[in-house]
């Protein structure tokens, strides 16, 4: 009876295959991330003029090296979770390695207004996002939203260019909202009722390569 060649060859190539199987695994934490984060709801700490306010963080904690953070608003009267689910913004988050907030209105409406409380609040978000949970770029602060978020990020962003390095725009306006910008703020517009996985990926394909 022959004997069994594999004992044999295992032994003679165990390191090899082992090396292998190590930088293979190594090749797919780097082409997909370590892990996904998780959603997370949170109320502003009372340290923050916008204490209590609500917010949805999808992004690891402590990240080793500072990371882009991307604020994305949704429309007036809009589920949060909800429009987290529609957008895929949490999945390409995951894909590519950024913070993710969803900012919550009071009572389902914004106040469009740079000098409000809600702007307020989501410039608290930029801070918290910093100090409390992980390293953030802060080259690399995007701000996008869809219809009255949308009002609300242009004007924000436009009133303090110096923090945000790109803002979507999204919603079919007549005519477009303003103020404009562009001069100081690269502006995405995407004319679009609703938000998908394609357009989260079309903001994101603008922003990513933008930095202050």
């Amino acid at each position: 009876m022959a004997a069994n060649p594999l004992p044999a060859w295992w032994g003679k190539h165990r390191k090899a295959v082992v090396i292998a199987v190590v930088a293979i695994f190594a090749l797919y934490l780097f082409a997909h991330g370590s892990g996904s984060a998780k959603t997370t709801e949170k109320d502003m700490p009372t340290r923050y003029e916008s204490k209590g306010r609500v917010l949805l963080v999808h992004a690891k904690r402590n990240s080793k090296k500072a990371v882009p953070l991307v604020l994305v608003l949704p429309d007036n009267n809009t589920k949060t979770k909800v429009f987290e689910t529609d957008s895929g913004a949490s999945k390409l988050a995951d894909r590519k390695n950024f913070a993710l907030v969803y900012p919550e209105p009071v009572a389902g409406e914004w106040q469009v207004d740079a000098s409000g409380s809600d702007a307020r609040y989501l410039m608290d978000i930029i801070t918290y996002m910093s100090e409390d949970w992980t390293a953030i770029d802060p080259k690399r602060i995007y701000i996008w939203g869809l219809g009255e978020g949308a009002r609300l990020a242009l004007a924000l962003a436009c009133a303090d260019p110096a923090r945000f390095a790109a803002v979507g725009v999204v919603g079919q306006f007549d005519p477009d909202p303003g103020p404009n910008c562009q001069d100081q703020v690269p502006i995405d517009r995407e004319r679009q009722a609703s938000w998908d996985d394609d357009l989260s990926g079309n903001l994101w394909s603008f922003s990513s390569n933008k930095s202050r």
